[in-house]
């Protein structure tokens, strides 16, 4: 059975590729988040701090990460007003800063793994009998040089209640993952955000 387990872990990894993250999170204890439903757009940035000429940014992060925000944010039926509306009915106004979001490509020259594999051999004993030995055997798979990209998407959720101008939450959310798009990683911070506002 762990066997059985390591090899569909393995399996996963490979598909899904390597992914990382990291989350730092405040939350005003004393501040009830329970029936908010309005939240007001007051800012949405982009400020990268990665401008190395081999990250390809996204055209336009800031509507990329909004996208998601918005469909999160109905799930849980609450609404996200955006300039022209207005903050009227909005007891919390959100600062979004979009610190990465893009891609990274780059060559990874050829490698050779050694694997150990387990096989089995069926022997005849002096009674007749069949037994079955099991030896590890070892095999070197050659892997062919190849270009990997990386996916990264960092985005910064502050509120700030209107009343008093404090901030009552922050969380900057971090991820990156072996993978062409980044999508999948923004539709999942953005529910992780909205999924905390309870």
């Amino acid at each position: 059975m762990k066997k059985l387990f390591i090899l569909v872990l393995v399996f996963m990894m490979t598909i899904m590729g390597t992914a990382s993250a990291s989350k730092s999170k405040f939350k005003d204890p004393n501040f009830d988040f329970k029936n908010i439903v309005n939240i007001y757009l007051a800012e949405a940035n982009y400020k990268p701090y990665d401008n190395s000429a081999d990250f390809k940014a996204d055209s336009d992060p800031v509507q990329r990460a909004l996208n998601p925000l918005r469909t999160a944010m109905a799930k849980k039926n609450k609404y996200l007003a955006v300039p022209p509306d207005g903050p009227e009915r909005c007891r919390l106004d959100l600062i979004l800063t979009i610190h990465k979001l893009g891609t990274y490509t780059y060559w990874k020259e050829p490698w050779d793994e050694e694997t150990y594999e387990n096989k089995k051999i069926v022997e005849k004993g002096r009674d007749g009998r069949e037994k079955t030995i099991t030896i590890p055997v070892r095999r070197i798979i050659h892997h062919p040089g190849e270009w990997i990209t990386n996916a990264y998407a960092e985005v910064e959720f502050t509120l700030k209640d209107r009343s008093t101008g404090r901030t009552v939450y922050n969380c900057r959310d971090d991820r990156s993952r072996m993978d062409k798009s980044y999508d999948g990683m923004l539709n999942r911070i953005s529910n992780d955000f909205v999924s905390d506002l309870k």
